[in-house]
């Protein structure tokens, strides 16, 4: 992600490793190259601004979840397992 204006490339770059950028898992200098591309990229800004409201949406219900489950349903839900 380099030049003044982000390429399509870039921007495809950058929303393909948000999650493991909103989640702290990138590389430092993977990081900040994807902190620069937010900083010239108002789509993407965008884009990050809605993933950070969606990813504190969801663990504010997990939180819920948490508080209010009983520990039966905790346990239930622990031992299920997905078949792919």
């Amino acid at each position: 992600m380099t030049g003044e204006s982000p390429t399509i490339e870039d921007c495809t770059k950058a929303i393909m490793q948000m999650q493991n950028f909103l989640h702290g898992e990138l590389a430092e200098a993977d990081a900040d190259e994807i902190r620069r591309h937010l900083m010239a990229c108002e789509a993407c800004l965008d884009y990050y601004d809605c993933e950070t409201l969606i990813s504190a949406m969801v663990r504010r219900c997990v939180e819920s979840v948490r508080q209010h489950a009983s520990e039966e349903l905790r346990a239930r839900i622990a031992n299920l397992h997905v078949a792919v």
